[in-house]
């Protein structure tokens, strides 16, 4: 029971550190990378593919999770897509729709870009889906077609925040302390306790 606590409370403290960590900072750059896909083309997987890029943003209402609301950029390649769409081109759409990263954990994301003539029938565009595909299209009256790079279970990702040179890393409030006193107190307490038991026989 007091070993189940232990590990609950430090889990908490754990969560809430990340979570303040962030708000607290203010804006941070996360950089990412996923590697390794099944590519169409090739009908093969590509263990060296690698799909990078960054977001910056915070946890403003420390939930947790940085949404899209939450963000400031997000760059793959050379494009970022939160302010790639403002050309002034009719023709041309380039943006995100859903974005969200758990902080410590899964990232996703909807990006794309789509060029089209001014009678809507022929053009060509790039979309990437985190956890589906990055995908090239064309369509015309009489054929469309789309290939890319398929996510598989054998594909790595990676993430971690990007610090500037000389930054300190955001202390943790008060309460967040609390937390993580009560857990290790706790986790002492019942090693402690396992000492004073006689060893089964």
């Amino acid at each position: 029971m007091f070993k189940s606590v232990a590990f609950a409370a430090l889990f908490a403290a754990t969560f809430a550190t990340s979570s303040a960590a962030s708000a607290a900072a203010g804006p941070i750059t996360w950089t990412f990378a996923y590697t390794g896909f099944f590519n169409q083309a090739a009908d093969a997987f590509v263990k060296d593919y690698r799909l990078a890029g960054s977001f910056t943003g915070m946890d403003a209402d420390r939930d947790g999770f940085v949404r899209l609301n939450e963000i400031t950029s997000f760059t793959l390649g050379s494009t970022n897509y939160l302010t790639c769409g403002d050309t002034g081109n009719p023709y041309y759409t380039c943006g995100m729709s859903n974005f969200s990263y758990q902080v410590g954990g899964k990232l996703e994301f909807y990006a794309s870009t789509d060029g089209r003539d001014p009678e809507g029938m022929a053009g060509s565009g790039h979309y990437i889906h985190a956890g589906f595909g990055e995908y090239d299209y064309r369509y015309n009256p009489f054929e469309y077609t789309e290939l890319g790079n398929v996510w598989t279970e054998q594909t790595r990702f990676q993430i971690a925040p990007m610090m500037k040179s000389g930054a300190v890393s955001p202390v943790p409030e008060p309460g967040t302390w609390a937390m993580l006193a009560t857990g290790l107190l706790l986790v002492g307490a019942t090693a402690s306790r396992r000492r004073g038991q006689p060893a089964a026989r």
